[in-house]
């Protein structure tokens, strides 16, 4: 048998004129590792050799707008299009190994549309990360609404990643680690369930939208609902809203969940690289997905496979 090919699709590069920032009241375990982690974030070389090390076939570089704005601030469109030009350029330099998804501020309106076709068309990138909430909004609302749009019609994916939102992760702060994951969590379990409220899937049918882990619950409830049905395998052919988790992590009771849940076909290996504190190589991928009771061919999807086709485009 050939070896799966491994894309791990959660993993943070930026430009280092825009250094990698903490989130929102980090806990002080996560604190006090950031300063190296922000060096990792703009080291692309060390990027690339620890992959090769790792035995992982092709990386997917995103760096979302809360990770290189200053808290309370929103990123400008020169600094958006400053990043995913740089962006643009590590990819070129690596094509074998690297795909992009273009910075965007998705609540922007117009401007950020603007943007994305720019760094889809112009510059060849492979999709778009975006912030999943603002501290008042979720994805769902009016002024992401122009993102996503373009998003289905160019027929790339959206990288929902989290946020830390002020008020949940200060009130999380005395559960450390936990309540910063929890706080994130939550925002982006809101944000996935905003997309079925607001009726973005709905509207958007070639919407292709990918949610870390860390997002389950909004899943799981919105599992539990009619309406969310149609984001899980058991919606009727073509009525299906195409909603992705990354595994963000290596966790096998979560990953036979999810694919129980969505189907193996909506999947995807993420490792958040270089934040969380398990590496991701081919033996802990290889591992995890036997562990969690998958065949060959759902392992073959998860690994890679599905991400490869989420970034053919």
């Amino acid at each position: 048998m050939p070896p799966l090919p491994i894309v791990d699709f959660h993993t943070h590069y930026a430009c280092p004129a825009y250094p990698a920032l903490p989130p929102r009241h980090a806990a002080p375990e996560l604190a006090e590792r950031w300063r190296g982690m922000a060096r990792r974030i703009a080291d692309l070389d060390g990027l690339l050799a620890e992959a090769g090390r790792h035995g992982i076939d092709l990386r997917v570089l995103s760096a979302p707008p809360a990770l290189v704005t200053p808290h309370g601030e929103r990123t400008h469109q020169a600094d958006l299009r400053r990043l995913n030009d740089h962006l643009a350029e590590a990819v070129a330099s690596a094509p074998e190994r690297l795909r992009g998804l273009a910075t965007i501020d998705a609540f922007a309106g117009d401007a950020a549309a603007d943007e994305a076709v720019r760094a889809i068309r112009e510059l060849g990138l492979s999709g778009l990360v975006v912030d999943c909430a603002t501290d008042d909004q979720l994805l769902g609302a009016k002024a992401a609404r122009p993102t996503l749009t373009v998003a289905a019609e160019l027929g790339v994916p959206v990288f929902a990643h989290p946020i830390s939102p002020d008020l949940m992760t200060r009130s999380f702060a005395g559960l450390g680690r936990y309540g910063t994951s929890l706080a994130r969590g939550t925002i982006n379990a809101a944000a996935l369930l905003s997309l079925l409220a607001d009726g973005v899937f709905a509207d958007l049918p070639d919407l292709h939208v990918v949610f870390p882990m860390l997002g389950l619950a909004g899943l799981a409830l919105a599992a539990a609902t009619d309406p969310g049905e149609t984001i899980t395998v058991a919606a009727p052919a073509g009525q299906r809203a195409h909603v992705y988790l990354d595994t963000m992590g290596f966790t096998p009771a979560a990953i036979r969940f999810a694919t129980d849940l969505l189907g193996a076909d909506h999947v995807l290996v993420g490792g958040d690289w270089p934040i969380a504190v398990r590496e991701t190589s081919r033996e802990r991928v290889e591992t995890t997905l036997t562990r969690a009771g998958l065949d060959g061919e759902q392992r073959r999807l998860v690994a890679g496979a599905n991400a490869l086709r989420l970034l053919a485009a």
